[in-house]
């Protein structure tokens, strides 16, 4: 595990927002990651991404057991993670990862704090002018789906949902791409897929998710006694 803040949990933080309807998770995940394309010219994404958005605008805390496969590229390993997740409109977050390691990630939108129970370090983050931050204006509500992204509809899954490739209109050093697997009843999104700038995947499955208000206490993080706490430097 990355021994810093990784630029894919802010990613993965819209993920969370973005499944707006209370509608009920797939429970097993998919055999594999990566959804096939149809024959012919992929479909644009604009009616369901707008679908996806309405929902989103709509939602401001959300709650929810998650799995994450991670594939790397080089190399190739796959790791397999699991815990809760918070996220409150516009910009706090919290990811308690539980196995196989205890890693807490939380967020009150001016300081991101990474902390690895194992490790005892505390790493702190100021997000809020950094450049991983702006850049993902869709976390704050600054920046609609469509005006970041251009999106692409795939073949549907076995279960039914459509992956939308969102590929960013202005270029990254985070992330190449977000894939949405939505319900195309409902807009609401229940799995999202990750791709890095190395080749590296990232796949989250969401489940028993909740809308109920959430504490402001949950978004900040308090340094354990003995724990040691080191800056990192804005991406």
């Amino acid at each position: 595990m990355e021994r810093r803040i990784p630029a894919v949990v802010l990613v993965l933080a819209f993920a969370a927002s973005a499944s707006a309807a209370p509608a009920p998770a797939a429970k097993a995940p998919p055999a594999a990651l990566h959804a096939t394309a149809s024959q012919g010219a992929p479909a644009q994404a604009t009616g369901l991404l707008s679908k996806v958005q309405a929902l989103y605008q709509r939602t401001t805390d959300f709650k929810a057991s998650f799995k994450q496969v991670v594939r790397t590229r080089s190399p190739k390993r796959t790791f397999t993670r699991s815990g809760t997740v918070w996220f409150q409109r516009p910009n706090r977050m919290r990811w308690d990862y539980q196995v196989p390691d205890k890693v807490h990630y939380v967020s009150d939108g001016d300081v991101m704090w990474s902390y690895d129970v194992e490790e005892g370090v505390a790493y702190r983050l100021s997000v809020k002018d950094s450049e991983l931050y702006q850049a993902l204006g869709f976390l704050t509500g600054t920046t609609r789906l469509t005006e970041a992204f251009e999106g692409v509809e795939q073949a549907p899954t076995a279960a039914g949902l459509v992956p939308i490739l969102l590929t960013p209109r202005q270029p990254s050093s985070s992330y190449q791409s977000i894939t949405l697997f939505v319900d195309p009843a409902t807009g609401d999104t229940r799995e999202t897929e990750v791709l890095d700038p190395l080749g590296n995947v990232s796949h989250v499955w969401f489940e028993d998710p909740s809308y109920g208000k959430l504490p402001a206490s949950g978004f900040v993080f308090t340094v354990p006694d003995g724990v040691r706490v080191q800056d990192v430097n804005p991406r």
